[in-house]
């Protein structure tokens, strides 16, 4: 699974945040259309099929197909400056299985398509400024927080402003975001995260950030990193502690092996109390603690395919869970 981090004070206003998305919306629609001595618009995208299947000592079996396309457009606007866009699309033969905010639509639309993301990004002295609709995470192995690419279709994304770049040894990421939500509070956080290279194979972090409840106090949250990377093989750890009075604590270890250029191989291992996370949006199922194997081969520079087997057990009841993910990916 990815090892990526993407970490100022929540928006205030809701109607500003509103605005401005809309503001840059009409400008991404203007930029789209071709004119004279304009630059080219950069397109990119992937077409994937997934078939899962989902099970639970408590529950029936779930299982069905999902197809997804993504189609992003980035054009430069100024030196260094970008805008972008992305439109999402997804049928799901369950849509209990789509990747999509299901409180954001009936729940038996299989289908949906939306613009999900746009916004700008700056880039400059190793350093890549986004403001937008954009995917995120909080924790190099996404513990805290996440929001994954992945995901599809309206209000699957958050609102705000994200920095990471390098400083000599030094990783430096940072995000004040508000969720963009229909059916749900529209919940903010920030986080910040700074990583030092104690060498070529060996580095730590450590990460603050605090989630703000839209009716509710906030919790706060700090963790602690760190990777080895030796041979084909990398070792990344993470602990988390909030300041809740109880289930309280998350840790993640995940082993990476690149067997060759083509495939490669990870075992996560895992626990998340309930309040361990932010918002119970760890990229691990919250108030659970288990396994995750994947396998991804590449057939060549765009084909690619994934396997992934999920072995839980959830941490209130101790029921057994489990998810099994086959998915094939073409990138254009």
């Amino acid at each position: 699974m990815p090892l990526k981090v993407q970490c100022f004070h929540p928006f205030a206003r809701g109607d500003l945040v509103k605005t401005a998305i809309v503001a840059m919306v009409a400008c991404l629609m203007l930029i789209m259309v071709p004119a004279a001595n304009a630059a080219p618009v950069k397109l990119s995208g992937e077409v994937s099929i997934r078939y899962e299947t989902d099970a639970a000592a408590d529950g029936p079996t779930e299982s069905g197909l999902i197809y997804t396309f993504t189609l992003k457009g980035r054009k430069e606007i100024g030196k260094n400056l970008s805008l972008y866009g992305r439109l999402g699309a997804q049928y799901a033969s369950n849509p209990d299985l789509g990747d999509t905010d299901l409180p954001g639509y009936d729940k038996s639309v299989r289908s949906v398509a939306a613009i999900d993301q746009f916004g700008l990004v700056y880039e400059a002295n190793k350093f890549t400024y986004i403001l937008g609709r954009q995917n995120i995470a909080v924790g190099v192995t996404a513990l805290l927080y996440s929001r994954p690419e992945t995901n599809i279709g309206a209000n699957a994304f958050v609102d705000g402003l994200s920095v990471a770049g390098t400083a000599g040894s030094f990783d430096v990421s940072a995000i004040a975001a508000r969720e963009n939500n229909i059916g749900l509070d529209n919940n903010s956080f920030y986080a910040l995260r700074a990583g030092y290279r104690l060498s070529k194979c060996t580095t730590i972090g450590i990460t603050q950030a605090r989630y703000q409840y839209y009716n509710a106090g906030p919790s706060n949250h700090w963790a602690v990193d760190g990777t080895i990377t030796w041979g084909k093989s990398s070792l990344t750890a993470e602990y988390t502690q909030s300041n809740s009075n109880a289930e309280n604590i998350a840790h993640a270890i995940v082993w990476n092996y690149k067997f060759n250029a083509k495939t490669a191989m990870y075992v996560s291992n895992f626990r998340v109390g309930a309040h361990g996370d932010m918002g119970g949006q760890s990229d691990y199922d919250n108030n659970n603690r288990g396994f995750h194997y994947g396998i991804i081969h590449s057939f060549n520079d765009k084909l690619s395919l994934e396997l992934i087997f999920k072995d839980q057990v959830s941490l209130a009841g101790e029921i057994k869970n489990t998810k099994f993910e086959a998915t094939l990916r073409n990138t254009f």
